[in-house]
């Protein structure tokens, strides 16, 4: 996945590695990558899927088949333009044409493309407040650690799963994404065997906290701190924020899970930590919120939940 600093994005093709392609050809070569990167049939399927939409939409909007090669930002605002205001196609219905777009950007190079383009919010209690369930936990925690160990095949590609594998697990740790991007490496102690955690010194609203990390959290830091390359900066990722969630959007497809983002991580440690029975004023300490309501707020039954409740009755 993208590194900002040292690694090309993806395993993709630039634009210009494109250039020769024949016009007809290129979305040959895009659907042998997300063959390759997306193997899930229905993820798959998804993606093509808001790919043709799009294709069929700028035919008709300019007049002459879609070449990906020639993908303009004012393309992309323009179907948004499109879908949400003249379609009006729903929230999570654009959101997920957006996470597709994303991919192809990625393919190409261009991920700059998407620069101000934004998500729709849904306003949806099952979407604002959504936490993984233990299936989907366990699918995530299972492919970081397959990808990082066994299914990197340059060293590059390598050094972006172990960054991967360590900064969702501080992110399951109820960091936020801004936090995680900001965290240095005076801020991780995991030197002991039975104890580790990272100190948050600029949360929200300035205030400071220390979150304890659990012992698959520390491996996992700990092979992140072993490849780190010594040349990146006193920032313990190197990574822009947008990148970090870039890359959970990406695993997120990986797993079948297409609308993952950074904070349902942060959510999913907040339900778990709950679910286990630790007390609201602890997990408003480990969040780092100031109000406790914000707490209740974020431990309110999703739609899931209550759909799963009603099920029981019967």
């Amino acid at each position: 996945m993208n590194n900002v600093q040292t690694i090309q994005p993806l395993t993709v093709p630039a634009t210009w590695q494109l250039s020769n392609l024949e016009p007809d050809t290129w979305h040959h070569a895009f659907a042998a990558h997300i063959a390759k990167h997306y193997p899930n049939a229905k993820t798959s399927a998804l993606i093509h899927q808001h790919l043709r939409v799009f294709a069929l939409w700028y035919e008709a909007e300019f007049g002459h088949a879609f070449d990906a090669r020639m993908l303009t930002h004012y393309d992309l605002v323009r179907f948004r333009s499109h879908s949400l205001d003249e379609a009006k196609v729903k929230a999570r219905t654009w959101n997920s044409r957006l996470w597709a777009l994303g991919i192809l950007c990625d393919w190409l190079g261009m991920s700059a493309l998407l620069e101000g383009i934004t998500e729709k919010s849904t306003n949806s209690v099952s979407d604002k407040h959504r936490a993984l369930t233990d299936n989907e936990y366990n699918r995530l925690i299972h492919a970081l650690e397959l990808i990082a160990m066994h299914k990197s095949p340059t060293p590059a590609k390598y050094i972006d799963a172990m960054l991967d594998w360590a900064s969702v697990y501080l992110m399951l740790h109820g960091l936020r994404v801004e936090e995680c991007s900001h965290v240095e490496l005076r801020d991780l102690d995991i030197d002991h065997e039975r104890k580790g955690s990272v100190l948050i010194r600029s949360g929200k609203g300035d205030k400071e906290r220390k979150v304890q990390l659990h012992s698959e959290a520390r491996r996992a830091l700990r092979l992140w701190c072993d490849v780190r390359p010594a040349s990146a900066s006193e920032s313990l990722f190197y990574v822009s924020k947008r990148t970090l969630q870039r890359n959970v959007e990406q695993l997120g497809a990986q797993i079948g899970v297409p609308d993952l983002t950074c904070h349902w991580l942060r959510y999913t440690f907040a339900k778990r930590l709950e679910r286990n029975g630790e007390t609201i004023e602890t997990i408003r300490d480990l969040l780092g919120h100031e109000s406790i309501e914000t707490t209740r707020h974020y431990l309110r039954s999703s739609a899931e939940d209550l759909q799963s409740a009603v099920e029981k009755v019967m």
